[in-house]
């Protein structure tokens, strides 16, 4: 009897931490993107515009030739292709996205073939499109956005979106939009008083929702002592609420010095009212040989600023930083060159809480001119909890973890 009720327990135990990580595990969603070279273009359509069909000629107008949404569990590893806009007249831009439950918003262009008023390709203007994410690749046109705005995570409640981008004659505009009507609720000019010649290195939702950081840094060879870099944070409205202490997100780890002049880049608020942050610095000991290239290190500090956590990252080329909603969960992509001068582009995500990390995904150097094969590059959409997917997807590679697109 005493075995029998011990084996319970023990089931019951197991079945709670199996609880506990599903409601914890986040599912990435990122995009692959195939740009065509001139010789993989000719392969596919051979005799170009003499003979082809309307959608053969819309087809290359695209600047991509498809784009594909997948999914990837952080339990298993386990990808799932979720969308994809091969052989639509909508082409998907990898430019940013952010996501909800089941769907993704993501810029796009519609073209279609019209007789009138003159025969010939007609193009939409750039616009914020919802595309499903269950498999059935439905989509609908939401808003029209200006040119160069791309859409940054929903804020931590889910209910506003905000787009940020240099729409013309260097005016950076800031349009925050309600993601039940999306009615315009808000659009401004970010001013940089505190550096007029810096520009917006990245942006988000602080853990509120209602106010945004923007990290700040001289965008051009100009710059006086009237610069002060950094992350500064604005209201809903615009209106200026200053920045974050200069030195909170410095690394202070023994046996690592970190430049002065370098400001740390702020990733994003845990829910918790934590900061994360991205800083580098340089082993103490004899130089390394040139180029002299600092370490990357994540620092996590309280709502106070004071430093709690730094972790290293152990790699030099690393950005393109994507915050999970529950704060546990952080995708990152490396850049490594390779020979020739070449880049090549890794994807990684990795546990806040342990600092274990799994490299997700590799793609390749970019392709020359007379490659036959397109030229593949990844943009990462976001996350969603993992019980948010829930339709019978297609899994192009349900054993391994990591995947290199060749």
């Amino acid at each position: 009897m005493r075995n029998v009720l011990k084996l319970g327990v023990n089931l019951l135990i197991a079945w709670s931490l199996l609880l506990c990580a599903q409601a914890r595990a986040q599912t990435l969603i990122y995009a692959l993107s195939y740009a065509e070279t001139p010789a993989s273009l000719k392969i596919r359509f051979p005799r170009g515009v003499i003979g082809a069909t309307i959608n053969d000629k819309l087809a290359m107008l695209r600047g991509f030739g498809k784009t594909e949404i997948y999914s990837v569990s952080m339990i298993d590893g386990k990808r799932s292709l979720l969308f994809s806009d091969e052989g639509m007249n909508l082409e998907i831009r990898p430019a940013g996205a952010t996501l909800g439950a089941n769907k993704a918003y993501i810029t796009g262009v519609m073209r279609e073939w019209r007789t009138t008023p003159n025969i010939g390709a007609y193009s939409e203007p750039p616009a914020l499109y919802e595309v499903s994410l269950d498999g059935s690749n439905r989509f609908r046109r939401l808003v029209e956005i200006q040119t160069n705005q791309s859409p940054t995570p929903l804020n931590p409640q889910a209910k506003k979106m905000v787009f940020g981008g240099f729409v013309s004659n260097d005016k950076y505009v800031v349009s925050i939009y309600d993601l039940q009507t999306w009615k315009l609720l808000r659009s401004w000019e970010l001013t940089h008083t505190h550096c007029p010649d810096c520009v917006p290195v990245s942006y988000g939702w602080l853990a509120d929702g209602n106010r945004l950081f923007f990290n700040l840094d001289v965008g051009g060879d100009e710059s006086s002592y009237h610069d002060v870099p950094g992350t500064y944070i604005t209201a809903e409205d615009g209106t200026d609420l200053g920045g974050i202490p200069m030195n909170a997100g410095q690394l202070q780890l023994p046996g690592y010095t970190r430049e002065e002049v370098v400001t740390p880049l702020l990733i994003g608020q845990l829910p918790d009212g934590d900061y994360l942050f991205r800083d580098y610095g340089l082993k103490k000991g004899p130089l390394p040989k040139a180029p002299i290239e600092q370490e990357s290190f994540l620092v996590i500090s309280g709502p106070d600023f004071k430093s709690k956590k730094q972790i290293p990252l152990r790699k030099v080329r690393v950005g393109s930083f994507y915050l999970s909603p529950s704060g546990k969960d952080l995708a990152y992509v490396e850049e490594r060159q390779v020979p020739n001068y070449r880049t090549e582009r890794h994807l990684w995500s990795m546990d806040l809480e342990s600092g274990a990390e799994k490299e997700m995904l590799v793609t390749p150097p970019p392709n020359p001119p007379s490659f036959p094969e397109p030229n593949v590059s990844f943009t990462i959409l976001g996350w969603v909890d993992n019980n948010y997917l829930q339709a019978d997807f297609r899994n192009p590679d349900p054993q391994s973890s990591v995947s290199a697109v060749r």
